[in-house]
């Protein structure tokens, strides 16, 4: 007797049922891993000011293969990160610039789930935009959860009208043959168009101290200095710089604005400080 073809062992039942592509149904199953590659994901989370992370930003850190955290760019006291660890229930690993700025976080993300926090709002940082472009170019899928940032956090406890800020100027721990001056440039420039200045200062190899940073900016007649913004033991300082450096000013981080010529309003609210 003839055997019968595989279209009346199809009719019979006898077959494994074929998907749309001609397979056997589960054929891949083994290879399942390989597909799961594909939805990984690069998360950047915003601490916001103060370390104070969204709701989503900690759903995402919950449900993540993998959590790192930066704190070059705002050092960060470890037990504030032991309690973040603690309410996401897994460890946070803390980066070095070398690591953010190189290929670990991506490799990473190449096959696990990945979180990294940053200060702030994420893509405020050149090197942040960055690893969002190189993950896109690897065709890993990025996700950004924005937070507040000192560039508005600092216009706004200043009382300051912030679409009045003209340049934002950095400015450096001294450094051997590395003395820059084009903050102060940048300052300067923006006193002359009438506008505000946001001051940032350099983290590295500590965050400077206020004093000396008005000892840098003693041309400049008035200044806010905010301490530790967003934390609980946050303080701000307004005055003329000669007597600002007298003055108990708070601990690290801190940012300074100096002002241009004030509105009414403006003037009013830094009367209150």
């Amino acid at each position: 007797m003839a055997k019968p073809t595989s279209s009346a062992r199809e009719a019979s039942g006898s077959a494994s049922p074929l998907t749309a592509g001609g397979y056997p149904a589960g054929a891949f199953r083994k290879y399942k891993p390989f597909f799961l590659i594909l939805i990984m994901k690069f998360v950047l989370i915003g601490s916001g000011v103060g370390f104070d992370l969204t709701v989503s930003g900690v759903e995402e850190l919950k449900s993540c293969d993998e959590a790192y955290i930066e704190t070059y760019t705002n050092p960060l006291d470890r037990k504030e990160i032991n309690l973040l660890e603690n309410k996401i229930g897994k460890k946070i690993a803390v980066l070095e610039r070398g690591q953010v700025e190189g290929r670990f976080l991506l490799d990473r993300a190449a096959s696990a789930d990945v979180c990294l926090i940053a200060s702030g709002d994420p893509l405020t940082a050149t090197t942040h935009i960055t690893l969002v472009m190189e993950a896109r170019e690897r065709k890993i899928p990025v996700k950004v959860i924005h937070n507040s940032s000192v560039y508005s956090a600092a216009p706004a406890k200043s009382g300051l009208q912030i679409y009045r800020f003209g340049k934002t100027a950095t400015l450096v721990n001294p450094r051997p043959n590395y003395q820059p001056k084009s903050s102060l440039d940048a300052i300067r420039s923006n006193l002359e168009n009438n506008t505000h200045s946001l001051v940032l200062l350099d983290t590295e190899p500590k965050p400077m101290e206020a004093k000396n940073a008005l000892e840098m900016l003693s041309e400049f007649e008035t200044a806010v200095v905010l301490s530790r913004l967003g934390s609980d033991d946050e303080k701000i300082s307004y005055g003329k710089i000669k007597d600002l450096k007298e003055l108990e000013l708070g601990r690290p981080p801190f940012t300074i604005v100096i002002p241009a010529g004030l509105h009414p309003v403006e003037q009013e609210f830094l009367d209150t400080l």
